[in-house]
């Protein structure tokens, strides 16, 4: 059996030649059907928003920086809180999305799924290792609610990250402050114990003993009486700032007021348009300038009616000068006067101003005293207590409960220390100081659609149409190519030399028929591409495959 005879280049393009219409037609219907349907699908828009993290304002010491993967685990735990149900409905509604799908029946489960697919939410790759990022991106149909809805997703993870750490800081902060209470409940019972055994042993004391436990109870409540008298201090120096305070508002509002008034006063007494004499004069130079008109058409400019009238005309005209110049006047001195209202009354909150300093001066000088005092007082309650501990009598009962007094004293003051770590955590997030979620790049109002790629699925059209055409030819074309065709295949299959060969004999009628039969066909292929158009939207907009593909 011989081998299947390999065609040149020549005759695969003589058999694309000779079908070539099976190549164009396909395209140009599935071409037509796919770009109409493409080109009618809404355009969608998308807007993004880069989320950064800052870093602490704070040392270090107190605030551990978030590394990436810290960063990655509280973004899933944010992620389960913004992109729920609760969170999303919301924003279904106020910015009236998915209209169409919830007006068709949809249920608002599929319309938040929808709208969750249409959330991304990446982590962004940043050249400092330090700076952790992310992108959210939003699509939608409508620009302005695709950039609204992103915004509003950025605010709502920085407040929830901002919220999540403060309730966690607060729990903790919480927590040690219960612990602190007992243990401090426990220094205070210690502390009563001491001095039980101090007052119980006043009998086996010194002479001088009695005495020192009485001056050291003294000593303790003069120091409470300067505390309560500097809080007082300190109360009545606020009071005074306040008043400060209030009377620069007022100076403020008395040179608000000042400034309108003068304007009021000078608009007022520059406007002589409003006045009667103004009107008077007004009224009479037009008279004049009537009568001169008629004068003129009967005498010349130097006749002595005509200059008498003019000389009239220029009188009028110095009183209005005149009317001009007296307004200035008046406008100068209502704004002097209105001045110095308005600096007389500031002048007189300087003053009191003035005296408040001086009193502040003297309750800060007070206050100096009070601290002064207050040293004082505590270096002599220490030399008491010093004095009394050393007591013979009362040192081994002194020394035990010194002992448990510290080993408690140790513990509070662990707690404390843990304490006041978390209140320096809250502090640091409610201040914004520690680990924020910032908005780096706001969300942006997209010019162009993202999708659908009209072109490129019209592209992808005509290649589908063309690969059917090909196939096509194929259908057509290669059980042809088993069958001896011309002279070469003849010469190929029976290895024989072919003398002479015999053209076709048709007559003309049969060439006619021909050519015309073909041209019917290409005719009704024709048609029948173009009817199958339709069809194909149809088919194409029912199965919606372009809409679920480019969503």
């Amino acid at each position: 059996m011989s081998e299947f005879r390999q065609r040149s280049m020549g005759e695969w393009a003589a058999i694309l030649k000779r079908r070539k219409w099976m190549i164009i037609l396909p395209m140009i219907t599935l071409t037509s059907a796919v770009g109409y349907v493409v080109y009618n699908l809404p355009s969608i828009y998308e807007s993004t928003s880069l989320l950064t993290v800052k870093p602490p304002t704070i040392s270090s010491n107190l605030v551990q920086p978030l590394t990436n993967e810290d960063f990655s685990q509280r973004l899933q735990t944010i992620n389960q809180e913004v992109l729920s149900r609760s969170s999303l409905e919301p924003m279904v509604l106020k910015y009236d999305l998915y209209r169409t799908e919830r007006n068709a029946g949809m249920p608002m489960e599929l319309v938040i799924a929808k709208m969750y697919k249409n959330i991304k939410v990446d982590l962004e790759e940043t050249g400092d290792q330090k700076v952790a990022a992310f992108r959210i991106k939003y699509r939608d149909s409508d620009p302005q609610a695709t950039r609204n809805v992103t915004a509003e997703l950025a605010s709502k993870y920085v407040n929830a990250q901002v919220q999540n750490t403060t309730e966690i800081a607060q729990s903790t902060k919480e927590l040690f402050e219960r612990q602190l209470d007992e243990k401090k409940t426990a220094l205070d019972d210690l502390e009563k114990q001491r001095l039980d055994i101090m007052t119980a042993n006043v009998a086996t004391l010194p002479e001088s003993e009695q005495g020192l436990v009485a001056q050291l109870q003294g000593l303790r409540s003069r120091e409470d009486t300067i505390t309560k008298e500097k809080e007082s201090l300190f109360n009545e120096k606020g009071r005074l700032n306040d008043s400060i305070a209030a009377n620069n508002r007022q100076m403020r509002l008395i040179e608000d007021y000042g400034q309108k008034e003068t304007q009021d006063t000078a608009r007022q007494a520059a406007s002589i348009e409003d006045t009667l004499p103004y009107a008077e004069l007004m009224k009479r130079r037009s008279e004049l300038n009537a009568q001169l008109d008629n004068l003129l058409k009967v005498y010349r400019e130097k006749h002595p009616a005509v200059i008498a009238k003019q000389a009239e005309i220029a009188r009028v005209n110095e009183e209005f000068d005149n009317l001009r110049k007296s307004a200035d006047r008046r406008v100068a001195n209502a704004t002097k006067s209105s001045n110095m209202r308005a600096d007389l009354q500031k002048k007189g909150l300087e003053l009191e101003n003035q005296r408040i300093q001086s009193q502040i001066g003297q309750i800060d000088n007070q206050i100096a005293q009070k601290d002064a005092d207050r040293a004082a007082n505590a270096n002599e309650i220490s030399a008491i207590e010093a004095r009394i501990n050393a007591v013979p009598n009362v040192k081994v009962a002194l020394e035990a409960i010194n002992a448990r007094y510290q080993s408690a004293k140790q513990s509070y003051d662990e707690i404390l220390k843990k304490k006041n770590d978390a209140e320096t955590l809250v502090g640091v997030e409610t201040n914004a100081q520690g680990e924020t979620i910032r908005v780096q790049d706001p969300a942006n109002v997209p010019q162009s659609p993202v999708a659908p790629k009209r072109f490129v699925w019209t592209f992808f059209g005509a290649g589908i149409g063309m690969a059917f055409g090909l196939l096509l030819i194929g259908l057509f074309e290669i059980p042809r190519l088993f069958r001896i065709q011309n002279i070469d295949d003849a010469k190929y299959y029976t290895g024989l030399p072919v003398l002479a060969s015999v053209p076709p004999l048709l007559s003309l009628p049969e060439k006619v028929w021909i050519k015309r039969a073909s041209r019917l066909k290409l005719a009704a292929a024709v048609v029948f591409a173009i009817g199958i158009i339709p069809v194909l939207v149809l088919i194409l907009q029912a199965t919606r495959v372009f809409e679920i593909i480019t969503s």
